[in-house]
Order: C-alpha cells, then sequence, then structure tokens
C-alpha cells in the first residue's frame, strides 16, 4: 500500500527544521578538520577534549536531523517509541529554554563583547540563532508527528493512580533545582547565563506543579508541562556536568554546582517516569 502524502506544512517545517541546523554544523565541522572559521584564537579547539566536544554537540544536530526527517515521513511512526522519545525529550530540554530566553540573549549580544574572546562576535549570534531557529520548528515537528501517532494522548483522560515516591521525590528535586537557579540567576554570570538560569528554574516549578495536579482537569497541558520542565531539568543538568567534570568549567562554585546539577538530571527522569505512568490508554 503507498504511503500517505506528506502535506506541504509538514515538508516546510521538516526542512527550514534542517536548514536550521546547517550554520552550527559548518562551524563544527570546520572546527574539527582543523579549520579557523569564526575562531578569533584556532589553538582554542586544538585539545583532544575540544575534538570529542565539538564531535559530540555536532553529533547532536545530526539527531536533529534525523528526527526532523522522521517526524515528517511515514518511516518514523515504525521507529520504536523510546528511540523517537528520549532525544527529542532532551532536545526540548536545551532547546526550549534558549527559545524562551532568547530576548535576553539578543540583549547580551548587543552589547560590546570582549576582543580577547576566542570567537569571533559573529558565531555567538549563529550559534544561539540557530538553537532558537531549531527549538521553535523542530519542537513543531515533534507536536504534528506526536499528535497522529498518540492522539489519545491529547483526547484522553489521565489514568488512574498517584504519582507515587518517585514522582514526590521528582517534586522536591525540582524545587531544589529552581532554588539553586534562582540563586545563580541573581548571581555574578553573564546575562544570558543568569537569564537560563531563571527560565530553568521557572520550567522546573511548573513542572512540579502540573505532576502534582496532574489527576485534576485535562491531562495533556500538564503532561506538556511536565515534559518541557523535567526535559530542561535533565538536559540542562547533565550538560552542566559534562562541563564540570569534562571541560573543567569553574563558573560556579562545584561545592553548589555538582550537587544541584546532579538532583536536577535525577529529578528530571522521576518526573518526566511518574507522568508517564498516567498516560491515557488508546481506545
Amino acid at each position: 500500500m503507498a504511503s500517505p502524502k506528506v502535506s506541504s506544512s509538514r515538508l516546510i517545517v521538516c526542512y527550514a527544521a534542517i536548514l536550521g541546523t546547517l550554520p552550527y554544523l559548518t562551524l563544527k565541522a570546520s572546527w574539527v578538520t582543523g579549520g579557523s572559521l569564526g575562531l578569533r584564537d584556532p589553538s582554542f579547539v586544538d585539545s583532544d577534549l575540544m575534538l570529542f566536544a565539538n564531535l559530540l554537540t555536532g553529533g547532536m544536530d545530526v539527531v536533529a536531523v534525523v528526527l526532523a526527517l522522521a517526524f515528517t515521513y511515514s518511516w518514523g511512526r515504525r521507529i520504536p517509541a523510546p528511540l523517537v522519545l528520549f532525544p527529542i525529550w532532551i532536545g526540548t530540554g536545551l532547546l526550549a529554554p534558549i527559545v524562551l530566553n532568547l530576548p535576553v540573549i539578543v540583549a547580551d549580544l548587543a552589547k560590546p563583547q570582549l576582543t580577547e574572546m576566542p570567537l569571533e562576535n559573529w558565531v555567538w549570534a549563529v550559534v544561539y540563532g540557530g538553537f532558537a531557529w531549531q527549538g521553535v520548528l523542530l519542537l513543531t515537528a515533534f507536536v504534528l508527528y506526536a499528535r497522529d501517532r498518540w492522539w489519545f494522548v491529547v483526547t484522553g483522560t489521565v489514568r488512574p493512580g498517584t504519582i507515587g515516591v518517585a514522582g514526590k521525590l521528582g517534586i522536591v528535586a525540582a524545587v531544589v533545582c529552581a532554588i539553586g537557579h534562582t540563586i545563580w540567576a541573581f548571581g555574578s554570570g553573564g546575562l544570558s547565563a543568569r537569564g537560563q538560569d531563571a527560565v530553568i528554574a521557572v520550567l522546573g516549578l511548573l513542572a512540579a506543579i502540573a505532576l502534582a495536579t496532574v489527576s485534576r482537569g485535562r491531562f495533556w497541558p500538564r503532561l506538556v508541562l511536565v515534559w518541557t520542565g523535567a526535559g530542561a531539568m535533565a538536559g540542562s543538568g547533565a550538560w552542566g556536568l559534562f562541563g564540570a567534570f569534562a571541560m573543567g568549567s569553574a563558573d560556579r562554585a562545584p561545592v553548589l554546582a555538582v550537587p544541584v546539577l546532579a538532583v536536577q538530571v535525577i529529578g528530571g527522569v522521576l518526573l518526566m517516569t511518574s507522568v508517564l505512568r498516567r498516560l491515557p490508554h488508546a481506545a
């Protein structure tokens, strides 16, 4: 039987999302092959650690391209759900805070930048602009895909049960995450980083509230809040831990940062696990 025709709107969203990955992938391809595109100091990317980091982050954008195609074409519906849901959940957690923090990022980039930075000023605009572009379009493609594959989540009611111990621990972890990121948001870091902290704090709290009230009202809006907030906790926490341990990041006191980041990763997983247990059944 022939595959159903893909609508023009979905094709536009798909390939526009892929287009948004190309500037970032071009930078990464240049850096891992010894190029100096956008670099004031080419030695910045010379180490084995930076090679690994660039391959990792470039690979994440390659995954975004594959997801955009899977969300658009019929073969994507045959992929096992976990192989689709896990990367887009982490992707949501990494990209949604950038989209929500975009006005602050733009204001920060509009200020004069330090000339001793290893990257050209335009690189930051390309990177964050690309991430925001991907965040809007890739998540739009996912919503269209999820609406077709799991339509019953939108139309159904919450499955009976409780949030359990995992859910309660996840809520506590979300509160810890919110407190930590609120403190950092009023700290001495850059404007963009502090705005990002404020967004993650709010998303974590909204996820906690949504899970705590999951049995009241419609289910899918609470699922969206938990999905986004838990993803932001897990994604940003995992990236922060990678920076702290692998990249030697010292932007914040490790005595406070590492435990909070670890708690928020675990809490994000617990929140998501708990809300998935309440998914409606297909009729």
